[in-house]
């Protein structure tokens, strides 16, 4: 029988890239949950919605997919490091300068990364505009050609 079950065979790469993003929005979930800080904690929120979006948007438009490569395999598993070492360095509660520098810095880095997939979220928009846009100009034409516009 080859017909795919529920042990994760026979799923494709696609079905495997969704799955890999909700875990990813769950990683983003717990460490927001495990960082007490205010600040911090605003820009997990965001995180989680962007990410939350962007696969959102892959899953009704299968096609996107191949652009969340980049994502799948750098971006996400560095954001994945960067969060989990904040929050160990969180959790000592020590007020040395190098612990306090290295949070503030993965604080930027995290608003960076925000910037960043904000955009990438734009983007994949971005090509169903144009997809639109062309469409609603062929639309245009023919109504024209047929002489219901003028």
């Amino acid at each position: 029988n080859d017909q795919a079950d529920g042990d994760g065979k026979g799923r494709t790469e696609y079905e495997k890239m969704l799955e890999e993003g909700q875990n990813y929005v769950r990683m983003i979930r717990l460490c927001n949950d495990e960082i007490p800080g205010e600040e911090m904690s605003g820009k997990l929120y965001k995180l989680e919605l962007l990410v939350t979006r962007i696969f959102d948007r892959v899953e009704k438009e299968p096609e996107l997919a191949p652009d969340l490569h980049k994502m799948l395999n750098y971006y996400l598993p560095t954001t994945q490091k960067l969060l989990e070492a904040y929050r160990d360095l969180d959790s000592q509660q020590l007020d040395l300068s190098n612990i306090e520098q290295t949070k503030r810095e993965t604080e930027t880095a995290v608003d960076n990364i925000n910037e960043a997939f904000e955009k990438f979220l734009d983007e994949l928009f971005r090509e169903k505009a144009w997809d639109i846009q062309s469409d609603i100009s062929a639309l245009h034409t023919i109504l024209k050609q047929d002489g219901y516009l003028s």
